[in-house]
């Protein structure tokens, strides 16, 4: 609708001459990098996967280069000079296919579904003994006397099972960044970027968001508590749908067993990725999804994944497939559920509109259209009791067979080195880690500092929710409370986009 309005009115478009400081967006990398073998000053290459947006118009297509180079990088090595690894990356510069490359002032603020953080810009590797054992060990140690190492019992046993994750870091060409602009962008006869997507016809939208209306507004556990919400639809056939997701990257979940319950296990306890991991069971209507698709980088505890129905009826001539998307942030071992859960982000649109990107920039998406469902729940709790909000929307996608995605612009750098190739050097590279750990953190000094600030933490936690949760439940009393419209008024308020 934007670029419609900004294509028919120029005057607009000139308006617009820069995009403001505070704005994110979106890239992906082309080639690797690595803490332990990524060098300063060395260049880095990416592609955009979502533009930054002047007046709410994209200013520069998918697919469109982003350079930089690595200002700094820590490594940990032999973990004798330093305990955690850091990379310092900046983004300076655009270049369009079609014109003059463009200065570009960011940093980066996150990296999708990792480990580690980002603070100032820096990504900070994560702590090698930070780990729910490291914790467990290097505690344990200083409770039967007041020689940590005269308990030989717990020494041998962190020395036969070394699980702990690995410090460097390391990020492969396809891991996706989020950028924020520094300083505002200036732009010179700023033209809206052109979309790959092509629109449904109005009579398309009509049909369509009266069809989005005969959907279940959530999924439910086997148990029957409401779970997630129903926010996408995928129009297409089985084999498109399967290609889709494959060619954006996107894995299978693997199938529940006690051996995938060791593999998630170990996963948690070593802060690594288990990228096929078994999803919770989700009922629409009684029945189990079909599909189930996930995408993770190297974290355990964070992914994006969808489950995803077939639909009976066919939608606009062709098979229609019902999804939930959400994104998993944090994992913990729950207690009270004996299991390992996930915890979800609390605006599940995001993970909508993520799963829509990254199918659109791989070529495979023909159509979108934003369906309207002002009856659905806009605050809710999952089956875990996480809170949940949502603009009610159902994004449709129609699917399309893949062309070439616009990452296959592949580097032809050689993959970079990203630890010590010795399994002994790592060894010794761990137990270097723990000694140091246990020194500076395995007294009862710092275990004291690390209770208190881990129960200050909670309970700052809990009482935002709670707050949180109030506030959700008040917006949806008030959603609630004027009488629903009839259907066809919201036919007739469907925007034209």
């Amino acid at each position: 609708m934007l670029l419609g309005l900004c294509a028919a009115f120029p005057g607009t478009v000139r308006a617009c001459d820069k995009v403001p400081a505070g704005q994110s967006f979106e890239i992906r990398l082309l080639q690797p990098l690595a803490s332990y073998s990524s060098k300063p000053k060395s260049s880095v290459r990416a592609l955009l996967v979502e533009s930054p947006e002047c007046d709410g118009a994209p200013v520069f297509p998918i697919g469109t280069i982003v350079e930089g180079h690595v200002e700094s990088v820590r490594r940990v090595g032999m973990g004798i000079r330093h305990e955690t690894a850091s990379l310092f990356v900046v983004f300076d510069r655009i270049s369009p296919a079609d014109g003059k490359p463009i200065e570009l002032h960011s940093r980066i603020v996150e990296v999708d579904n990792a480990r580690e953080n980002v603070k100032k810009g820096v990504i900070q590797g994560v702590l090698g003994t930070e780990t729910p054992q490291g914790r467990i060990t290097s505690r344990l140690k200083y409770l039967p006397t007041l020689n940590p190492y005269s308990d030989w019992g717990l020494v041998a046993y962190r020395a036969a099972f070394p699980i702990f994750p690995e410090p460097e870091i390391y990020f492969p060409a396809g891991t996706d960044m989020r950028l924020e602009l520094t300083v505002s962008m200036p732009l010179e006869n700023f033209l809206p970027a052109e979309s790959s997507v092509r629109e449904f016809s109005q009579a398309e939208k009509d049909t369509l968001t009266l069809q989005v209306q005969t959907l279940p507004d959530r999924t439910s556990t086997p148990k029957g508590q409401a779970a997630d919400a129903i926010n996408l639809v995928f129009l297409g056939s089985h084999e498109q749908l399967q290609s889709s997701f494959a060619t954006a990257g996107w894995k299978d979940s693997d199938p529940a067993s006690k051996k995938a319950v060791m593999r998630q296990f170990h996963a948690f306890l070593a802060l690594k990725s288990y990228s096929t991991e078994p999803m919770s069971q989700q009922l629409l209507e009684g029945r189990a999804s079909d599909i189930t698709r996930q995408k993770s980088l190297n974290s355990y505890a964070k992914r994006d994944h969808s489950r995803i129905w077939s639909i009976d009826e066919s939608w606009n001539g062709e098979q229609a497939w019902a999804a939930a998307g959400t994104r998993d942030t944090s994992a913990v071992l729950s207690v009270r559920r004996r299991r390992l859960i996930h915890h979800v982000e609390t605006n599940i649109d995001d993970e909508r509109d993520k799963i829509v990107r990254d199918l659109t920039v791989a070529g495979c998406v023909d159509a979108v259209f934003i369906a309207p469902r002002p009856a659905s729940p806009r605050y809710f709790q999952n089956a875990t009791g996480d809170d949940l909000r949502t603009d009610g929307n159902v994004s449709v996608v129609k699917l399309k067979d893949c062309e070439k995605p616009h990452f296959e612009v592949a580097s032809t750098e050689d993959d970079l080195q990203s630890r010590p190739r010795s399994k002994f050097a790592r060894y010794f590279r761990m137990q270097v880690l723990s000694f140091r750990g246990d020194v500076l953190r395995g007294n009862i000094i710092y275990g004291t500092y690390d209770l208190t600030r881990m129960s200050i933490h909670a309970y700052r936690s809990n009482r935002a929710r709670s707050a949180q949760a109030k506030e959700y439940a008040r917006l949806q009393r008030e959603l609630d409370a004027p009488t629903a419209a009839p259907i066809a008024s919201i036919v007739s308020t469907v925007p034209a986009d």
